[in-house]
This record gives C-alpha cells, sequence and structure tokens, in this order.
C-alpha cells in the first residue's frame, strides 16, 4: 500500500481532490482562490512601497496657481476685508511648521488638514493668505483682500504667505526652501500689483520682524533678506496699521 509521505506532491493533491467530495473540491477551491489573491495584494503593496514617490507623475489643475476649489477647501467666508488699506504695503513671509509635501495632492491633504484643524480649535479658516508648497506651486488661502490670521495687529493691513514646512536651521532635519518656490512667491506678489491689491513699493518682512516668533525660520529668513523688497530698515515695527497709512487711530 502506497503511503501518502511517499506521493510526490502533485499526486497527492490529486489524490485528494479525486476522493473528495463536491462541496470539499469547492470549499478548496474557493481557499485557493482567496490564497492566490492575499499574494498577489501582498506583492503588489510591496513594490508600491518600495517606489520612490519621485517617480509618480504630479497631476495637477494648474502649472502653479492652485485656488481654494482645486485643494477642495471648506466653505469658510468672512465678512472682514482689506478694502481700507489697500493697496496693501506690507507682506509677511511665515512657515508653517508642518509636514513638507512635494507633490500636489499631498499639499492639497495638508492645506485641508490644516484648514479642519484652525475650523476645530479656533473657529477660523486657514490663517494665510496664501501658502507656497514644497511643490513650488501656490495655494490660495484666504486669498485676496481679506485679512488673515497670522501676525497678531498687522493681521488687518497685510498678506500674509505661509511656505510649508519647518525652516529652522537649528533643526537637525529642517526644510530647505528652493529655488522655485522663491519665483512662484514672487509671481504671486507680481500679481498683487498688477491686480491693485499690493503697492507698488510694499515691504516684505518676516513674521520675526514683527512680533516674537522664530517665523519663517532662519534658512527662509535668510532667503527673503535677498529679495528686492525686502525692508531692511523695518520701518513697520510697533506701528498700528492705521500708522502705517496715517490714518487716525481707532477709537
Amino acid at each position: 500500500m502506497v503511503r501518502f509521505t511517499d506521493m510526490p506532491f502533485p499526486v497527492y493533491v490529486w489524490y485528494i481532490m479525486k476522493n473528495s467530495s463536491r462541496a470539499e473540491k469547492l470549499c478548496c477551491l474557493v481557499a485557493l482562490l482567496v490564497l492566490i489573491t492575499c499574494v498577489t495584494l501582498i506583492v503588489f503593496f510591496a513594490v508600491q512601497a518600495t517606489n520612490n514617490p519621485e517617480d509618480y507623475i504630479d497631476i495637477d489643475p494648474h502649472e502653479w496657481n492652485i485656488s481654494r476649489e482645486m485643494w477642495l477647501a471648506q466653505n469658510f467666508s468672512g465678512i472682514a476685508t482689506t478694502e481700507r488699506f489697500d493697496p496693501l504695503r506690507l507682506v509677511i513671509i511665515q512657515h508653517t511648521v508642518s509636514p513638507e509635501c512635494p507633490r500636489f495632492v499631498l499639499c492639497a491633504a495638508e492645506l485641508r488638514t490644516m484648514q479642519s484643524w484652525y475650523i476645530k480649535y479656533y473657529n477660523y479658516d486657514i490663517p494665510y493668505n496664501f501658502i507656497i508648497g514644497n511643490d513650488g506651486r501656490v495655494y490660495e488661502g484666504r486669498g485676496w483682500g481679506k485679512p488673515g490670521a497670522h501676525a497678531l495687529i498687522y493681521n488687518r493691513c497685510s498678506l500674509g504667505i505661509g511656505f510649508i514646512g519647518d525652516y529652522r536651521e537649528e533643526l537637525t532635519a529642517h526644510s530647505r526652501v528652493t529655488e522655485l518656490q522663491i519665483k512662484r512667491a514672487k509671481m504671486l506678489l507680481e500679481e498683487g500689483v498688477k491686480r491693485g491689491f499690493l503697492d507698488m513699493d510694499y515691504s516684505v518682512l518676516g513674521a520675526k520682524d514683527l512680533i516674537e516668533t522664530a517665523s519663517p525660520g532662519s534658512n527662509l529668513y535668510n532667503a527673503i533678506r535677498e529679495w528686492e523688497h525686502y525692508d531692511h530698515s523695518n520701518k513697520w515695527r510697533n506701528k498700528t496699521c492705521e500708522e502705517m497709512y496715517g490714518f487716525p487711530p481707532v477709537s
């Protein structure tokens, strides 16, 4: 009598199937299909995990100017405007101290997370007028003509731009501003002048020039100090919006 242990594996499987009931054969077939599916999925996700993120095609709705609708922002409209101070004379640069996003789809997701956090804990919209992603794109925050929530007394009369990432060089792992980010930020400012939202002689300052903060981080701060419109004299520090424009103080 031939023992099962003496049979080759294929013969053993054939023998078992031959002497199994129809229900048992069906169960075996289902189990085999489940096993094949599991192995296929494991291999697929293992391959995906080893892919370089740079290998993905970054499909975006615009080359550089991303509106709120494009990154699927929540509707959160305020009634306040900067109309009294338009065209604005002050641009404040900050960093978001949030995870970097090298691609559009990741930046859009990061902005949605950021906006949800501010709405949940502070009951207001994303604080910046515009955000510069690590992909070099400009993302609309509150947009033109609306005060931000980023620099205390200067919110009413400034344009707030936040660069995604943490640019403090004192940290071992920190973000580094790229030439593309700088180029796109300047394109945004040029557009603001053309559309009448920014004064032709606007001043650029880091948040740390005006309030007690490390923002925008030393790496980004050193970069903006090289910009043509950077105000090395810091003439706006400790001045109210009304004082900047020669308006009577608010009672």
